[in-house]
């Protein structure tokens, strides 16, 4: 079995892991996981390219989801989302909504599960965005468990999904579920011949009867209604992660069968566990999935590393501590830096002349991954670099900078040559996580995907 991940250094290569400046397109053709809030991120998607969304957001019930994946960034998103009550949290969603509206295609639907204690508001919110007419369904997910039995009401045992159209073309895969031999038993007498068990039907005007056989219709079964009865999670079940609000995967992959094709985008914004993205790869879907918490993404990257072989993604936006950073190879460093700040990668990875990449205006740039500080021999080795670019402008990029390799490079500018020093703690700035905080991520990363 595969060991789990720890840090950025341990995912294997068809695992990338980066970071994205504000106004990075995130690629539609690479399934992608994103940390972070995503009213922020949820901008960075092609419009008309999702061919569906699927989204579990908090419901207004649950004012515990901090409590969830603990606090920091999380609680920064959710935490407010209940002053005002409902009017509050309605607008809070609407604005997520509003996003992913505008990245459907013609042809997209959306799925919004929710509870009774606020679907009614949330259907008016679709109405306004998605409109009235294209209204589908209300789906009744019947998960049944243990009755409470209430003294003055019925025991809740559902959840509401919304399902919406962006438009009437919108793609819908019938879904088919078999009959039981009790229920075609029940529609009219049966007899035995030497194929099967058969009913007579009617053929029609002045058409004789004919047999039908009750495994032929068993088999073929029927297309499922708006009422879902598939059981909640128990808790030893394989695919059980570490906290109270996932989904089945059968749940999930029947959503994603309904409304879309194999090859298709999925979004899911309010990832959790992963388990809409899980779901995509066995089903042969692509899908962008994200979540505000790093423990939610951690949990993710690990789910598919271990459950769906070989998969291909990408994690973006990730926090990590100074020596996770220093921990990766210095080639990919150097691409994660180009990446982020937009400069283009020289693609030499050996006799580069100490050239990682270059700027707009294809200024020589050299980005250094060490523990120790930078000092004057790199200084003078990047100086030749810049020469032999026929300019006197470069840019270098490292943790830390020694005072001789600053004290050189005040000398060179009095003779017209600019080295501009950038530390990396100003480019990936709030992506640095403490080291307390770290710690703090780690212990509930354990607690919610305990290692058997």
């Amino acid at each position: 079995m595969k060991k789990s991940i720890n840090k950025l250094s341990d995912y294997p290569k068809n695992i990338k892991t980066y970071f994205k400046e504000d106004n990075m397109k995130i690629d539609i053709n690479k399934n992608t996981l994103v940390c972070g809030d995503n009213i922020e991120w949820l901008k960075d998607i092609p419009d008309n390219s999702i061919d569906m969304c699927y989204i579990d957001p908090p419901f207004f019930s649950n004012k515990n989801y901090e409590i969830i994946w603990g606090n920091g960034a999380e609680v920064t998103s959710f935490g407010d989302r209940f002053f005002g009550g409902i009017k509050h949290y309605i607008e809070w969603m609407k604005g997520r909504v509003e996003l992913i509206h505008s990245k459907l295609k013609d042809t997209g639907s959306i799925f919004l599960h929710c509870d009774h204690h606020a679907s009614h508001r949330l259907r008016v919110m679709l109405d306004d965005i998605f409109g009235e007419e294209n209204y589908k369904n209300e789906i009744i997910w019947s998960y049944g468990q243990r009755m409470m039995g209430r003294s003055n009401f019925f025991d809740q045992k559902h959840d509401n999904i919304l399902f919406y159209s962006k438009s009437k073309n919108n793609i819908f895969n019938t879904i088919r579920e078999s009959y039981t031999l009790d229920e075609i038993r029940s529609w009219r007498g049966t007899k035995t011949d030497n194929i099967g068990e058969y009913y007579l039907e009617n053929g029609g005007k002045g058409k004789p009867r004919y047999k039908r056989y009750i495994q032929d219709i068993k088999d073929k079964g029927k297309a499922i209604s708006d009422v879902w009865p598939i059981n909640i999670l128990g808790s030893n079940e394989k695919e059980r992660l570490g906290y109270p609000t996932q989904k089945p995967i059968k749940l999930i992959e029947r959503i994603i069968k309904c409304s879309t094709n194999e090859g298709d985008i999925v979004l899911d914004c309010f990832g959790g566990g992963g388990t809409t993205a899980n779901a995509c790869i066995n089903l042969n879907r692509k899908f962008i999935s994200g979540d505000v918490s790093p423990v939610a993404i951690r949990i993710m990257a690990d789910r598919l590393y271990i459950n769906c072989k070989d998969v291909k993604f990408e994690i973006k936006n990730l926090p990590q501590t100074v020596e996770d950073f220093k921990s990766i190879n210095g080639h990919i460093f150097a691409d994660m830096v180009c990446d982020i700040m937009g400069w283009k990668v020289n693609p030499k990875k050996s006799n580069d002349r100490g050239i990682d990449g270059w700027d707009g205006n294809k200024n020589p740039i050299q980005i250094k991954n060490q523990k120790t500080s930078t000092g004057r021999p790199e200084m003078q080795k990047f100086h030749s670099a810049i020469l032999s670019e026929g300019k006197t402008y470069g840019l270098f990029v490292a943790w830390s900078f020694a005072r001789n390799a600053v004290e050189y490079v005040a000398e060179l500018k009095e003779q017209g040559i600019t080295i501009e020093i950038r530390k990396c703690e100003n480019i990936f700035g709030p992506l640095i996580l403490q080291e307390e905080r770290s710690k703090e991520l780690q212990e509930l990363y354990e607690e919610r995907y305990p290692k058997s």
